[in-house]
């Protein structure tokens, strides 16, 4: 997966538990920067407190990424 191509988009990850999580990216960590050697992607899921929750997802917690809006914080929150 090119987990830095969802740069700046709101996303709606399904985790390999069927789990839904909707959200802002944040950041992206390299698996030559992950410690345990798994790239990484980060969002700031909607509605919460911008300065306390984000959820991090390794590469192979991801079953699959949708982007629902690009910038848009009041279509991502529509969905």
């Amino acid at each position: 997966m090119k987990l830095w191509e969802y740069e700046g988009k709101y996303l709606r990850i399904i985790d390999v538990d069927g789990d839904s999580f909707v959200g802002r990216y944040d950041y992206y960590t390299s698996e030559l920067d992950a410690p345990d050697g798994i790239a990484s992607l980060t969002i700031r899921p909607l509605g919460s407190n911008p300065d306390k929750i984000l959820i991090q997802f390794t590469e192979s917690e991801i079953a699959s990424i949708e982007i629902i809006a690009v910038n848009d914080p009041i279509m991502a929150e529509a969905i």
